[in-house]
C-alpha cells in the first residue's frame, strides 16, 4: 500500500465526518489507521467522530494518541480538554489535566480566546479566582467585547473577590 492509499481513506473519513455520516467515517479512518498508525491527523479525526457520537472516553484516547504523535497539535489539546469537561462529574485530576491541556493550547497559540476562557472556568472551580481573572483579562485584551468573559470576570470580582 502506498502513502496515497492511507490519505484516500483519511480524506474520505474526514468528508464523511463533515457530512455527519459518522459510522462510515469510522470505517474509512480505521482503514487509514491500519495503513499508517503514526499519523496524528488520523487519530485526531477519529477522536472528532467519537466526540460527535458522545463516546467521550474513545474521543479522549484518540486525542491523546494524536498528541503523542504531534505535540504541537493545538486543537487536539483543546478538544481533549473539552472532552474531559463533558465527562459526567469529572474528577479533580481530570479537571487539572483539562486545565493543563488548555494552558498548552494557549502556549502554542497565545491568541486562542476559547482556551483562555475555559481555563479560567476551571481555575474558578479550583477557587483560584485571581488566576481566573488573569486569564479572562487576556481574553478581554484580545477581544474587548467578549461577553462571556466579561460576565464571568464581573461575577468573580463581585461574588468571590468582593470588588
Amino acid at each position: 500500500m502506498s502513502e496515497q492509499d492511507y490519505k484516500f481513506y483519511l480524506n474520505s473519513g474526514i468528508e464523511k465526518t463533515n457530512q455527519g455520516k459518522f459510522d462510515e467515517a469510522l470505517e474509512f479512518l480505521e482503514k487509514a489507521l491500519s495503513l499508517n498508525n503514526k499519523n496524528a491527523l488520523i487519530h485526531f479525526s477519529k477522536a472528532i467522530v467519537y466526540h460527535n457520537l458522545h463516546q467521550l472516553r474513545a474521543a479522549y484516547e484518540n486525542y491523546s494518541n494524536a498528541i503523542k504523535l504531534d505535540e504541537k497539535m493545538i486543537d487536539a489539546y483543546y478538544n481533549r480538554a473539552q472532552t474531559i469537561l463533558a465527562f459526567e462529574n469529572p474528577s479533580q485530576d481530570e479537571l487539572q489535566e483539562a486545565l493543563e491541556d488548555l494552558l498548552k493550547a494557549v502556549e502554542l497559540d497565545e491568541k486562542f480566546i476559547d482556551a483562555y476562557y475555559y481555563a479560567a472556568t476551571i481555575k474558578k472551580k479550583f477557587k483560584d479566582y485571581k488566576g481566573a481573572i488573569e486569564l479572562l483579562d487576556k481574553v478581554l485584551n484580545l477581544e474587548p467585547q467578549a461577553p462571556y468573559s466579561r460576565a464571568l470576570k464581573k461575577l468573580i470580582e463581585q461574588k468571590y473577590l468582593g470588588n
